[in-house]
C-alpha cells in the first residue's frame, strides 16, 4: 500500500499554511515579549519534524507502528463507509472488537495488525477522526498530531515559567521547545505524539487547578478527559504523575504548616498509599510494557536488518529473556535502568546518523546534570531537589519513568521514543535548581549577613 502519494504533498502545504494562521492569531498575546519568537519556532519545528518523520518511515524504513496506526484508521474509516455504526465503532473497547461476529459480519473487511489493544485503537480512533477534515491524507494526519503534541509542550512550558518566575525564560525554551528528540519523535502519527502533549496538558491544568487555585468544573472535568485518555494509552505514565504530583504536594503543604503532628501523619499517608498505588499499577502493567518493547522490535526488525540498523549493540537497558520481575530485582536494577534511560546511547555505540544524534543528546543531558551539580555543589543539590516542591515533583517523575523505561526497552531506537515525556521534566528539574540557586547567591550578595 502506497502510503504517501502526490496528493499528500499538494495538501501539505495548504493545511500547514492554515495552522500557521492558527498560530499566528494566538501568538498575538505574546507581542512585545521574547515568547512570540519561541512559540512560532517551536510551531516550526514540531511541524517540521512531522513532515521528517513520516518521510523517514516512509522512505527509508518503509514500515512502522505510524503506518498501522494508519491502516487502523483506514479500517474504521471503511466500516463506516460501508453502512457501519460510527458510534459503535468509536466506543467499542479493542477486546469487544476482536472478539465481536457481529460488527464486521456484513462487510469484508480484515482486522488491521496491532487493532487488539486499547492503547493501539485509540491513536486509530483519533486518526480516523482527523481523517475526515484531511482528505485522509497521511501527511496532513501527521501535522495534526504534531500540532497537538506542540501545544500541550507549549502549556508544559508556560506553566514551568511561572514557576520560575519568567527568571530564566530563555534556557527553559530552548532545553523543553527545541530539543530535537520531541519535536522529531514526538510529531508522526504515533502514540508518543498524543502522550507528549496530554502530559503536557495534564500539567498545565494541574498548576492552574491546585496552585493558582483558578477552579473551574470545566478545567476539572477537562483534566479528567486527560488523564483518561493518556491512561488508556499508556496507564504507568498516569501512575508515577498521579505519585509524582501527590509527593510534590505534600513537600508544598509542609512547607506551610507547622505543625509536626500534621506533617509526619500527612507525611506518612501520602507515601505509604503513593508507594502502594505505583507498585499495584506498575506491577499490573509492566508485563504489557515489556511484551510493548518487544513488539517493537519485531515490527521494526526487518526494516532494521535492511537497512543495517540492528546488531548486538543495539540494545539498551536489559536484554529479553533477562527479567526477574520481584520487588528486590527492580530495586536492585532501577539505578541502571535509569542510567540507560537517560544516558544511552553512548557515543560509541551509535550505528546509524540518527542514532549519533540521539547519542550527542544523551551525552549533552549528561554534561548538563554534571555541570548543574558542579556549580551548585552537591549538598545544595540534593537541598533543593528534596525542598522544592516542583523540582521535587520533576525529579520523582523523571526517576521512576526512567526505571520503568529502562528496565522494560531493549532497543536504541524503542527507547528514545519512550523516554520523550521524560526530557521537559529533567531540563525543568536541572533548570530550576541553577535558577534557584543562582537567585540565592545573588540575594546573599545584595543582603549579605543575613
Amino acid at each position: 500500500m502506497q502510503y504517501i502519494t502526490l496528493s499528500d504533498f499538494l495538501l501539505l502545504p495548504l493545511y500547514l499554511f492554515f495552522l500557521y494562521f492558527i498560530i499566528k492569531i494566538s501568538a498575538k498575546k505574546f507581542n512585545g515579549t521574547p515568547l512570540k519568537k519561541y512559540f512560532i519556532t517551536a510551531f516550526f519545528l514540531h511541524m517540521a519534524g512531522s513532515f521528517l518523520y513520516a518521510m523517514m518511515v516512509g522512505f527509508y524504513y518503509g514500515s512502522g507502528d505510524s503506518f498501522g496506526f494508519y491502516d487502523g484508521s483506514n479500517f474504521i474509516r471503511d466500516y463506516i463507509n460501508n453502512g457501519g455504526n460510527p458510534f459503535q465503532i468509536f466506543y467499542i473497547s479493542a477486546e469487544d472488537l476482536v472478539k465481536s461476529k457481529t460488527i464486521i459480519q456484513n462487510t469484508s473487511l480484515e482486522l488491521p495488525v496491532g487493532i487488539g489493544t486499547d492503547s493501539n485503537f485509540t491513536i486509530m480512533k483519533i486518526s480516523a477522526a482527523l481523517s475526515y477534515i484531511s482528505f485522509n491524507s497521511y501527511l496532513v494526519i501527521s501535522l495534526f498530531f504534531g500540532f497537538f503534541s506542540f501545544a500541550g509542550l507549549w502549556k508544559f512550558f508556560h506553566a514551568c515559567n511561572k514557576v520560575l518566575n519568567n527568571n530564566a525564560e530563555k534556557i527553559l525554551a530552548i532545553s523543553i521547545l527545541y530539543t530535537p528528540s520531541i519535536w522529531f519523535w514526538g510529531s508522526g502519527l504515533m502514540k508518543d505524539s498524543i502522550c507528549i502533549g496530554l502530559v503536557g496538558f495534564i500539567v498545565h491544568y494541574t498548576y492552574k487547578i491546585f496552585i493558582e487555585k483558578k477552579i473551574s468544573i470545566r478545567d476539572i472535568l477537562i483534566l479528567l478527559v486527560l488523564f483518561y485518555v493518556l491512561f488508556t494509552l499508556k496507564s504507568y505514565i498516569v501512575s508515577i504523575l498521579i505519585v509524582s504530583f501527590s509527593l510534590g504536594y505534600v513537600i508544598l503543604i509542609l512547607k506551610k504548616s507547622r505543625q509536626n503532628a500534621i506533617r509526619l501523619i500527612l507525611v506518612s499517608f501520602v507515601i505509604i498509599m503513593s508507594t502502594v498505588f505505583l507498585a499495584y499499577n506498575l506491577s499490573s502493567n509492566i508485563d504489557s510494557i515489556i511484551d510493548e518493547s518487544k513488539n517493537q522490535i519485531e515490527i521494526f526488525k526487518g526494516a532494521y536488518e535492511q537497512a543495517s540498523a540492528i546488531d548486538e549493540n543495539s540494545l539498551a537497558g536489559f536484554k529479553p529473556g533477562e527479567f526477574d520481575l520481584s520487588v528486590s530485582s527492580l530495586i536492585i536494577r532501577s539505578p541502571l535502568a535509569m542510567f540507560s534511560t537517560l544516558f544511552r546511547p553512548f557515543i560509541w555505540e551509535s550505528q546509524k546518523v540518527i542514532m549519533l544524534l540521539s547519542a550527542l543528546e544523551s551525552f549533552i543531558m549528561f554534561i548538563a546534570l554534571v555541570f548543574v551539580i558542579f556549580k551548585c555543589g552537591i549538598l545544595r543539590f540534593l537541598y533543593l531537589l528534596f525542598s522544592d516542591p516542583y523540582i521535587f515533583v520533576a525529579f520523582i517523575f523523571t526517576f521512576l519513568l526512567a526505571a520503568v523505561v529502562g528496565y522494560t526497552t531493549f532497543n536504541f531506537g524503542t527507547l528514545v521514543r519512550y523516554r520523550l515525556p521524560i526530557l521537559p521534566f529533567y531540563f525543568f528539574m536541572l533548570i530550576a535548581i541553577y535558577t534557584k540557586n543562582k537567585l540565592n547567591l545573588l540575594n546573599r550578595q545584595i543582603t549579605p549577613g543575613l
